[in-house]
């Protein structure tokens, strides 16, 4: 697989840059995959070392999605809301807004980060945080569902049936 860059913009001003590899990119929508080469803990949720992360980017949209498997099995599911997505042959590049939401098995949303928005966040940039967050909420499972598709479709990826 081809090799690719993530490029995050904090709304810190950071910037964090990942390798990871190429599953699909049509400019409008990409996706990317990333093993974990270490354990992580995100809010609780213990992502094992050699997790896999498929990172779902699309530029019309206010979030990203992470989508964590482990032993062939989805463990949690991570939307960054996001804006400024582009998506090259080389890298993508997005500013994370801070707000996330995860989602773990028992698909309840659990937001988090919203103490990490500046105070000096302008309004119309909260207005676009909060419209997103209701967003993702609202459409969580189609969201799934369309994940779980462009998957199989894409990487030859085998989702385990819901039973």
């Amino acid at each position: 697989m081809k090799k690719i860059l993530e490029k995050k913009h904090l709304i810190n001003g950071d910037i964090r840059v990942y390798d990871c590899e190429l599953i699909y990119n049509n400019q409008s929508f990409g996706i990317l995959k990333y093993v974990l080469e270490k354990q992580y803990n995100v809010s609780g949720l213990i992502l094992p070392q050699s997790s896999i992360a498929y990172a779902f980017y699309w530029i019309n949209r206010p979030y990203t999605l992470y989508r964590w498997y482990h032993d062939g099995k989805n463990i949690g599911n991570y939307f960054n809301i996001a804006d400024q997505i582009v998506l090259n042959d080389s890298e993508f590049e997005w500013r994370d807004l801070a707000v996330d939401i995860l989602y773990l098995t028992d698909n309840l949303p659990k937001v988090l980060d919203e103490d990490e928005l500046p105070s000096e966040t302008p309004d119309h940039l909260l207005e676009y945080i909060y419209s997103a967050k209701s967003q993702i909420i609202e459409k969580y499972q189609n969201i799934i569902t369309e994940t779980d598709q462009l998957l199989k479709q894409y990487s030859n990826f085998l989702v385990p049936d819901k039973n």
